[in-house]
């Protein structure tokens, strides 16, 4: 690892202290060319001389109405926060499709939602993809549908899972994975899995979330090669390091593209303490092997 190695570099982009409301003002209502204004202000919860619902009544097709980034009304109710607008578009106009329309940057209502953190909202949208009995349909249809809305990547690779994670969304990230705990969710386009994200970042709590939720056992790959005990140790987290240890040792061996182990980043880092952590139970497996 020189010194003009990327190899310890902490987070995958600029967005984790920016949300997307504050990164971007592309549908502000001054730039809104194409989708009504009065529906744009009602969807987002601004005061306007008619009640969304009276305005939906205008509009046979809801779907035809975008912002210049492409957002539906749907979008613009999940990414404010207006879980009552959401469920009055949902209400008002039953095509589920704008369920998983997405925008110019391939994001979903749900991925707004779920960056932002709106639990509610997740919620409300979750709610409207599933099996609603007993009104007829065809249940196998509707749960492809609930299960292809969560595991829908925009351009970046991520699911609303990521998102959440990245923007460390607690309750978010445990409705998500409950919702589809069966689903392997793997690395988005930078090669970062939900669990190498929260350990990358220091967010422990994120880690026990995703650690003790998901039934099946969740992919660890990061970027570079590495894996979520490499993220712990570049972080200088011993908890997180020692809780991903108990849950997954061999993980200790693995090495990155560049062949370092979790080890080789502690001692370069000068970790001292992780170091320690990470000899003690390599010889405590060793001791384990040699005496079966």
């Amino acid at each position: 690892m020189d010194s003009n190695s990327s190899q310890v570099a902490p987070v995958d982009d600029s967005r984790t202290q920016i949300s997307n409301r504050a990164a971007t003002q592309c549908d502000r209502l001054t730039k809104t060319r194409h989708m009504d204004p009065q529906l744009y202000k009602a969807a987002a919860g601004r005061k306007t001389k008619y009640g969304l619902g009276e305005i939906l009544q205008n509009f046979h097709d809801l779907g035809d109405e975008l912002t210049p980034m492409e957002n539906t009304v749907l979008h613009i109710a999940a990414q404010f926060g207006k879980q009552k607008c959401v469920n009055l578009i949902l209400k008002e106009h039953s095509d589920l499709s704008l369920l998983r329309r997405v925008n110019e940057h391939g994001d979903t209502p749900l991925h707004l939602a779920a960056r932002e953190g709106y639990q509610k909202v997740v919620e409300a949208l979750i709610h409207a993809a599933k099996p609603q009995p007993p009104q007829p349909c065809d249940i196998e249809s509707r749960v492809e549908f609930h299960q292809g809305m969560l595991r829908t990547m925009n351009r970046e690779g991520d699911t609303a899972l990521h998102e959440a994670v990245r923007y460390h969304h607690p309750k978010v990230v445990k409705l998500l994975i409950k919702e589809d705990p069966m689903f392997t969710y793997g690395p988005n386009h930078k090669g970062n899995t939900p669990l190498y994200m929260a350990a990358e970042r220091g967010f422990d709590d994120l880690v026990d979330i995703i650690l003790e939720n998901f039934d099946t056992s969740p992919d660890h790959r990061g970027l570079k090669g590495r894996t979520a005990l490499h993220a712990a140790v570049i972080s200088k987290h011993p908890e997180m390091v020692y809780k991903i240890l108990e849950w997954k040792k061999e993980l200790i061996k693995e090495v990155d593209d560049n062949g370092w182990s979790p080890l080789h980043c502690a001692a370069y880092l000068g970790y001292t303490s992780i170091a320690r952590q990470l000899l003690d139970k390599s010889e405590h497996e060793s001791q384990i092997v040699a005496n079966k």
